[in-house]
């Protein structure tokens, strides 16, 4: 009967904290301990966010265009920068630094899609972590790439919403429309394009 308890205890410990943080946790700087149980913060199982979409590990999401216009804010090679500063014996720290950040860059990959492998809530401030709000982290495709912050990779567009979606859909759609127009395309290319993107469009 106390083994029984035991695990029982243990179960609820389990599940005591949010599996799913949203975008309204993150506006009302709810802290990472608060959300996961962890100071650090912790894997969570799906994420609500500003665009009303929930992403789970295994969504996807759509690469939108780099803030830099060609490397991106808030996408990492994390996979580069710890193979960088592994073998990088014999230089100084604002050296390996900057070829640290050189590893992590990537460059533009507007319209390709990554699959979200690992969803992290971890505190916007390392130093705080206690006080301070929290942020969402993805870890992208097999672990090389990582999102350091979504909801701000969203704001700035370096991730394209369902909105930005829709829209880039129905101007896709005008253009087959006006190739048919022209009699560039068959109605039946038409036909087949269109019931392809009609999926996105709202």
């Amino acid at each position: 009967m106390k083994k029984i308890l035991v695990l029982v205890l243990f179960a609820c410990s389990l599940f005591s904290y949010a599996q799913t943080v949203t975008y309204q946790d993150l506006l009302d700087q709810r802290s990472a301990k608060e959300l996961t149980g962890k100071k650090i913060g912790d894997d969570i199982t799906a994420y609500v966010a500003s665009d009303g979409v929930t992403y789970k590990v295994g969504s996807t999401i759509t690469y939108g265009y780099p803030t830099s216009g060609k490397y991106y804010l808030y996408f990492k090679d994390v996979t580069g920068s710890w193979v960088n500063t592994m073998t990088e014996d014999g230089k100084t720290s604002s050296e390996r630094a900057a070829n640290q950040e050189v590893a992590e860059r990537v460059e533009n990959r507007a319209g390709g899609v990554a699959t979200i492998k690992r969803i992290q809530c971890v505190p916007v401030d390392p130093f705080n972590k206690l006080t301070c709000g929290c942020k969402i982290y993805l870890v992208l495709n097999r672990g090389g790439l990582a999102c350091t912050n979504f909801e701000e990779a969203i704001a700035v567009g370096e991730i394209q919403t369902k909105m930005k979606s829709s829209d880039a859909a129905l101007q896709e759609l005008k253009k087959w429309k006006e190739k048919l127009d022209l009699q560039i395309i068959t109605q039946e290319e038409y036909d087949a394009k269109k019931k392809e993107l009609m999926k996105y469009i709202e």
